[in-house]
């Protein structure tokens, strides 16, 4: 089995994630198990899954150690107004505009505030229970699929003393006890509960990861990490049989510093200083890799893996709007989304029609997004989307993608667009764009940070329609660099080798 360790699926991809599924299908179709692994508790993940292609393809560690794993548990169907009005003789008070209810004992004392996911009260997100005071002494969690899955129990200031786990037979399998005397909370100790026949004790979130990864692990399976800064030291300290990979999905180097010199990200700090712990670095560009063997003369072997591939798609020529641009990417600092949007009013006097459209989530630079529009009235040219799980509509209605990154391990979004044959206008940046957008060939390279030249470049684009006609048939072409069997034979190559 191989397996791709993260930290948590959660509603909306990051670029991390969604490298992790589109490896899955990758595994998939070449006749290789795997699925995703992830450590962090997460009562939803089994329906982000469902909703991303992957049910039964990813599990957490609490899956692991509360016997919940995919394929185990039958859907619970509960329903609670009924029990608590007709069993319990409880008052029932719905709360306006939320999907959230208040329950109330038969003599009017407040007992509990329950949070469903949707408008029809079918399925409980978790249950806050108050005293007869009112302050709230604990908090129930609810795994997506029916049964009770956590409880926090709660001190003065809603601080979390200590956490317990059950399965579903609502046995407990792991506590978790914190220091709550501090500014901080600190866990204290981590208890798993007849495991094996016997309980187990960890100081550390690492030590519990550790421990997980070794008991998951069977002779023949290989971890991938991708989550480095949170997993890799743990999957590090496994017994030495356990084969363990390191994914780099982004840049291992600072902005602006040196090749060799030059100060590390922290994210890949421990994998780059222990690399005799890992059996692979992989990175999705040769311009990656040379550049940490110029630095290094002492990593295991590093190969290079595009993070994503492309599908075959129908040509489509006719039914794009000459003028509308379209950007995937969260709305993140680092993605400087604000130079697309200075672009647009630029540029709008001479094109009135020109849209752009940005897909993706980020709340702090959504709102400076949202201020700029109104600020330069621009409400019918930009618009912020948010996440869409499928953008196949939105790429064939577009003629154009940019990509303003300070940085990139790969731009999975780039390699997206060609595909869709929308050609890319991007920073030429480290790592990605280069190998993916020939420049005026199938896009532009553009001087990082220079909204001028950008400008330049937008507006060339959009005055010449027989140059967008021609771009788009070469983004078609050259996206096949990165279709499925040729990424796959990259895999296959690995894997024979580990």
């Amino acid at each position: 089995m191989y397996y791709f360790v993260g930290t948590g699926l959660g509603l909306k991809l990051t670029g991390i994630e969604k490298a992790q599924l589109n490896r899955l299908a990758l595994f998939e179709a070449a006749g290789y198990q795997a699925k995703c692994v992830y450590v962090t508790y997460n009562p939803r993940l089994h329906e982000h899954a469902a909703r991303f292609g992957a049910q039964g393809k990813c599990f957490s560690l609490y899956d692991f150690f509360q016997g919940t794993m995919p394929g185990t548990v039958t859907k619970i169907n509960h329903d609670w107004l009924h029990y608590w009005q007709k069993i319990c003789q409880f008052q029932v008070i719905k709360v306006a505009n939320t999907t959230d209810v208040r329950v109330l004992d038969a003599n009017g004392q407040y007992l509990m505030y329950a949070h469903f996911v949707a408008s029809d009260l079918q399925q409980l997100d978790y249950i806050n229970y108050f005293d007869q005071h009112g302050v709230k002494i604990r908090r129930e969690f609810y795994d997506n699929r029916g049964f009770l899955s956590r409880t926090s129990f709660l001190v003065k200031h809603q601080e979390v003393h200590t956490e317990v786990y059950y399965d579903l037979q609502g046995r407990v399998k792991l506590i978790k006890q914190y220091d709550i005397t501090q500014p901080e909370p600190r866990l204290r100790l981590i208890t798993l509960k007849n495991y094996q026949q016997r309980d187990f004790f960890f100081d550390s979130e690492q030590a519990l990861q550790t421990f997980f990864f070794d008991e998951l692990a069977t002779a023949d399976d290989v971890y991938f990490c991708d989550r480095n800064r949170q997993t890799a030291a743990a999957l590090s300290k496994t017994r030495p049989a356990v084969r363990v990979c390191s994914v780099l999905h982004s840049t291992h180097l600072r902005i602006g510093e040196d090749v060799v010199t030059g100060q590390l990200k922290s994210v890949y700090r421990y994998v780059l200083a222990h690399p005799d712990l890992f059996a692979r670095i992989i990175v999705s560009t040769e311009h990656q890799k040379r550049d940490l063997l110029k630095r290094y003369d002492h990593l295991p072997p590093v190969d290079v893996i595009p993070v994503g591939f492309t599908t075959e798609r129908p040509v489509k020529s006719d039914g794009r709007d000459s003028h509308r641009i379209i950007s995937v990417a969260r709305y993140s600092p680092e993605k400087q989304l604000l130079h697309q949007l200075e672009v647009v009013r630029r540029l709008v006097g001479e094109f009135p029609d020109i849209t752009l459209h940005l897909f993706g989530h980020g709340q702090k630079i959504e709102t400076q997004m949202r201020q700029f529009i109104t600020t330069h009235h621009l409400e019918r040219n930009i618009f912020i989307r948010g996440f869409l799980p499928d953008l196949a509509q939105e790429y064939q209605q577009a003629s154009l993608a940019l990509m303003t990154s300070v940085e990139e391990g790969f731009s999975l979004a780039t390699m997206e667009a060609e595909s869709y044959g929308v050609p890319v206008i991007g920073y030429q940046i480290a790592y990605g764009p280069e190998d993916i957008i020939e420049d005026g060939v199938n896009g532009y390279l553009v001087t990082p940070n220079d909204i001028d030249e950008l400008t330049m470049k937008v507006r060339d684009y959009l005055q010449h329609p027989e140059q967008q006609a021609k771009f788009s048939a070469n983004a078609y072409r050259s996206a096949e660099r990165y279709n499925k069997q040729t990424i796959i034979k990259k895999w296959q190559h690995l894997l024979a080798a580990l």
